[in-house]
């Protein structure tokens, strides 16, 4: 059975991104944009102000001092990281609950596994100089939304797809596009598109599971990498995780070596022990 219309359906009921997050993010383009200006805006979405104060005072931003109000926020953390941790508080909201169950993921799982991998974008920045680094994050952030539209299609038809995997010659996000028709790379573009996110990184969400992915675009490159090697650390990978597997002559076409990826999963474990506070904002 083909579930495709019911699946757009869905995406189509997802509710918008956030507008006061979205006027904010358009602000903050303007490095001439004042304090008072974005805290302006953003005064009027109280769980907003309340997620990014809490955020910028958690252990992963080591700040010296508390910050106490978004004015505060933007002398201190700067335009650049503000925007990370905007993105982030945004985002919260749609991995409530059960997200991504029919994937086997545990309450809270699937916000894990997605911190995590935009940790790690921010950690493969050194290997990818001409990416934007605020780009690579948020679309790594994003990269697994189309589970909260599959998730529930997954579940419903989850013998069928298991079959298909188990037999060895289909990927889980090969077992989806059969049984269902679209995979969740292919439903979270969609949903990207929706909330007018930019073409590069609605493409690097749909690529992301590609097997040549890592011979594409650098953006879309990056945020496979991180969903792979937070899959590797096993945070809140789910069902059908390893969908995309590392190859070789992906990785020597960035530089990036075996003793690298070592070094990169240590900091994957730091910088997740200092995120805790942003993994409980779900």
């Amino acid at each position: 059975m083909n579930h495709l219309d019911d699946i757009l359906q869905n995406v189509d009921r997802i509710p918008p991104f956030s507008e006061v997050a979205q006027k904010a993010m358009s602000l903050l383009e303007d490095p001439n944009v004042t304090a008072k200006d974005l805290s302006g805006v953003i005064q009027y979405d109280q769980a907003l102000t309340a997620g990014v104060l809490k955020t910028c005072n958690s252990p992963y931003y080591g700040l010296q001092r508390k910050v106490a109000s978004v004015s505060d926020a933007v002398v201190v953390i700067g335009h650049n990281t503000l925007k990370d941790v905007i993105l982030t508080c945004s985002a919260v909201p749609y991995y409530k609950g059960e997200a991504g169950a029919g994937y086997g993921h545990e309450a809270g799982d699937l916000w894990k596994h997605s911190v995590a991998a935009a940790i790690m974008a921010k950690l493969l920045m050194k290997f990818f100089p001409g990416v934007d680094a605020g780009k690579a994050y948020t679309t790594a952030l994003m990269h697994d939304v189309g589970k909260l539209v599959l998730s529930n299609f997954v579940r419903d038809e989850f013998t069928q797809i298991m079959h298909k995997v188990e037999d060895g010659t289909y990927s889980f996000s090969e077992a989806e596009q059969e049984i269902l028709g679209a995979t969740h790379a292919e439903i979270g573009a969609k949903i990207m598109e929706k909330w007018a996110f930019p073409p590069d990184m609605v493409l690097a969400v749909k690529q992301h599971h590609d097997l040549d992915v890592l011979m594409k675009d650098p953006l879309s490159a990056v945020v496979s990498l991180s969903n792979i090697f937070v899959v590797l650390a096993g945070i809140g990978s789910g069902i059908g995780g390893m969908a995309t597997k590392i190859k070789g002559e992906g990785l020597k076409r960035f530089g990036i070596k075996s003793g690298n990826l070592d070094l990169l999963m240590a900091e994957l474990h730091v910088e997740v022990t200092k995120a805790q506070e942003i993994f409980e904002l779900v």
